[in-house]
């Protein structure tokens, strides 16, 4: 499994659920823009360019379900 920090992790679940970085901003009390360096981070950590891929990554890696929601 990719060392993600408990940030991290948070941020994928939400990108897995559909959140846009303005409202995974929202929910985290952060800045869009740090938000959008947390993915980059993400990104190459789990060897994914973009959200699709993350979505797929979260599932595989159990990090997410089909129960969760928003």
């Amino acid at each position: 499994m990719v060392a993600l920090t408990a940030l991290e992790k948070e941020i994928v679940i939400l990108v897995a659920q559909g959140c846009a970085s303005r409202e995974i901003a929202e929910k985290l009390c952060l800045a869009e823009q740090t938000v959008k360096n947390y993915l980059c981070v993400i990104y190459d950590k789990t060897c994914t360019k973009n959200r699709a891929e993350l979505t797929v990554f979260a599932f595989r890696a159990g990090l997410v379900d089909a129960t969760n929601k928003k």
